[in-house]
């Protein structure tokens, strides 16, 4: 009798303690799927406060309130800073004459003969055709570095674009980012004065007028958008947006979805 009950005294500690330890586990399952949860929701609300300040800047571009500085916003329980970038110190690959890039790429530290080389393979991207403009098919620039493709003969769709050109490196598309945009429209201009896309431009106009395309100045306002959403709990969201605001007459007669265009939203 007494081993009888001292073995069922031992099922009943076994028994205490197998419950204990699937509760210790339990808690610390519904624990870490509660932290999940808070972090799940803590992204949500940072995403939708870092939207809500990219909405918040284009009211303010339409108020003419957005020139390049950092708008710091308060939304929920997020801080939201908003970087704004304009658009028209920068050079468009699509419609800039091959002497404007050259000038560019001289400008971003690319030495003379390979400038002039790559703006004529830009160049040739964006045309449609068979021969290049530094002389042969194109297609042989392609086939002679080994690469599985041939020119785009299409405007780039984006700068990434760019880095398929046969002799473009990472190092010089990373130089170029800051002074190219394909959404940009018309003249390039800089009230500052520092833009090497716009010293680019002033220099091939100083060669001559016939070195530059006619161009036109545009009443289009593009600007590039990076907004940081912050909570409390350290949780990031950064949502970037390209936004294109026409300020021309037609424009101002149409809905305010036609004069607020979004180009990108990433």
């Amino acid at each position: 009798m007494k081993r009888r009950n001292g073995f069922v005294l031992l099922i009943v500690l076994w028994t205490l303690g197998l419950l204990a330890l699937l509760g210790t586990r339990l808690t610390a399952t519904a624990r870490a799927q509660l932290r999940l949860a808070a972090a799940t929701r803590d992204l949500a609300a940072a995403e939708a406060a870092a939207d809500a300040g990219i909405r918040q800047a284009m009211f303010a571009l339409l108020d003419g309130g957005v020139g390049e500085r950092l708008m710091r916003l308060r939304i929920g329980d997020a801080v939201v800073d908003v970087e704004a970038e304009d658009e028209a110190g920068r050079i468009n690959p699509n419609t800039v004459s091959r002497d404007v890039l050259r000038g560019l790429l001289v400008a971003v530290g690319v030495d003379q003969p390979q400038a002039a080389r790559l703006a004529g393979e830009i160049a040739d991207w964006r045309i449609r055709g068979q021969m290049s403009v530094l002389g042969g098919p194109k297609i042989e620039l392609y086939r002679d570095r080994d690469l599985p493709y041939r020119s785009g003969d299409h405007p780039f769709h984006s700068l990434n674009e760019l880095g398929l050109v046969a002799d473009m490196t990472p190092d010089i598309l990373e130089r170029l980012r800051p002074w190219m945009s394909v959404y940009h429209e018309g003249d390039v201009t800089d009230a500052s004065g520092s833009s090497l896309a716009a010293t680019a431009v002033s220099d091939v106009r100083l060669a001559g007028p016939a070195a530059v395309a006619p161009g036109f100045v545009s009443r289009n306002v593009i600007r590039h958008f990076v907004a940081t959403a912050v909570m409390a709990g350290r949780t990031r969201f950064v949502r970037s947006a390209t936004v294109r605001l026409r300020m021309g007459g037609a424009a101002a007669a149409s809905t305010a979805r036609d004069v607020i265009q979004v180009l990108t939203w990433e």
